[in-house]
């Protein structure tokens, strides 16, 4: 999903901001310039307010009257970046198209997926004709994207040293990574296909498995603690 935001948000982001600046433009036939310096500050800043949420949600610090830990567990904090990682990109997928790619309406017909997909579609419908509330879902949804970005690599080195062995840790870590470069390969040599919705739509469906999987680990863990407790 990071490698897609990288390579497609450019394009997505431009085509947006001209879209919304050319009733503005004097001469209509000058190029709108998109001013990326003050876009990609605003996300690293974002990526610096998650990174910072991660740390005040999860730290181990925080505790009750009674001595008992108030923290969010790494797998529940998991979960929720990735559920709103998927909403914030489904939300920019649906706000640059002017209607909903056929794969993520074929994918709201299934259960778990639905609960995550069903909103986006009911928040972008009807803006497809406005570029003003484009630009601005597309902006506030990447925004919340690079928050969830800066959330990730803290949540996902924990996890990974709690439940990887140092020993195991490079070659599973390699391992996961061949499925996932032969993921963005593909796309990137089908994008004249897919093109920049249709890119946006597989990191969708990426984080909406994604979001499954960290349901799956924390109702194991859950499981797991409840033995322990019994």
């Amino acid at each position: 999903a990071v490698s897609f935001f990288v390579l497609i948000c450019p394009p997505a982001v431009s085509k947006a901001v001209s879209s919304y600046f050319a009733k503005f433009a004097t001469d209509t036939s000058a190029a709108i310039g998109t001013p990326y310096g003050t876009v990609f500050s605003c996300f690293m800043a974002c990526c610096l307010l998650g990174s910072t949420l991660f740390g005040q949600l999860t730290s181990s610090t925080k505790v009750d009257k009674n001595g008992k830990s108030k923290a969010v567990s790494t797998e529940n904090f998991a979960v929720g970046m990735l559920a709103l990682a998927a909403l914030s990109m489904g939300s920019a997928t649906l706000s640059i198209g002017s209607s909903a790619p056929k794969f993520i309406s074929a994918l709201t017909s299934l259960p778990i997926l639905s609960t995550i997909l069903s909103p986006i579609m009911s928040l972008c419908s009807g803006f497809a004709s406005s570029p003003g509330a484009i630009l601005s879902i597309l902006m506030l949804s990447l925004f919340a994207f690079e928050s969830c970005v800066g959330m990730y690599f803290p949540t996902i080195g924990t996890l990974r040293s709690k439940y990887f062995p140092d020993s195991h840790r490079s070659v599973v870590m390699n391992l996961f990574g061949i499925p996932l470069n032969a993921m963005v390969v593909t796309v990137f040599l089908s994008i004249e296909k897919l093109g920049v919705q249709g890119a946006l739509t597989v990191s969708t469906t990426a984080l909406a498995v994604a979001t499954v999987c960290g349901l799956k680990l924390r109702s194991l863990v859950n499981g797991e603690e409840k033995k322990e407790e019994s």
